[in-house]
């Protein structure tokens, strides 16, 4: 059982962090800072699968868990993310029972699914005995699916019923989207939509977690409050522009003043 499923399984409430910049060394930082995960996103970044097998190790070494999102809910996109052991895969924008289906059977191998033999670093690079492998695979890997849609949040009941799928992740900005406010994730009736998903959750003793901005104190609380087993909040590439700009506002002032 990898970290993330222990720490899930023990209801510990975890915060994580999204990687976005193609360095595994910003990943080796952010990963040794204490946070529970790291998202590492391939859905929107421009970033090869050698950067995410560095990454996924950088988690390692850091000893944060790695969960890597592909870019979308397609078997040949998942199969080689899921050889490099990560601790966690999540698919996007799935937005149906059959579609949840789909991405389950992509990461499970036959009878349970439909995913290929070939495993790499997942196997501790062929040392570890593959009969072993095969028979604890199940619990090697995470498995989420997001509600980014309204349409999944209607079906979400036939959804959280598909075998093997360990929870949901809110996708809060396409979600409002989905209902003509696109990006308005705190607007009522987005609220209501998430409120809705939680719910069921709950009915279904899933967890759910979400990724957010959530740039102030807060924020943080208003989403801890929700009841979210866990939360990706803010990304590298924001702290990292942020420092830029204040950097530069400072250099401003200091000029201003010769």
């Amino acid at each position: 059982m990898n970290i993330f499923r222990q720490k899930l399984a023990a209801g510990k409430t975890m915060m994580g962090f999204e990687v976005d910049l193609a360095d595994p060394c910003i990943t080796e930082m952010a990963s040794s800072q204490g946070f529970d995960f790291l998202w590492i996103d391939i859905e929107h970044e421009a970033v090869n699968h050698e950067t995410v097998l560095m990454q996924i190790i950088a988690c390692k070494a850091g000893g944060a868990a790695s969960l890597v999102r592909v870019p979308w809910n397609e078997p040949y996109l998942a199969k080689r993310i899921l050889e490099m052991g990560p601790d966690g895969i999540i698919f996007p924008m799935v937005n149906s029972y059959e579609e949840a289906q789909k991405a389950m059977s992509a990461c499970l191998y036959p009878p349970l699914g439909t995913r290929g033999f070939g495993p790499r670093r997942a196997c501790d690079y062929c040392r570890e005995d593959l009969s072993k492998f095969i028979a604890e695979h199940t619990e090697r890997q995470c498995r989420f699916v997001q509600v980014e849609n309204v349409s999944a949040v209607k079906d979400l009941d036939r959804i959280l019923e598909v075998p093997y799928l360990d929870g949901i992740i809110v996708g809060p900005c396409d979600l409002s989207g989905s209902i003509g406010r696109l990006n308005d994730v705190y607007h009522p009736e987005v609220i209501a939509l998430i409120d809705e998903t939680l719910e069921k959750c709950r009915a279904h003793h899933k967890p759910a977690g979400i990724a957010v901005g959530a740039d102030t104190p807060e924020q943080l609380r208003f989403w801890l409050d929700k009841g979210f087993s866990f939360i990706s909040a803010g990304s590298d590439m924001c702290e990292l522009s942020g420092a830029m700009k204040r950097r530069k506002a400072m250099m401003d002032v200091v000029l201003a003043k010769r």
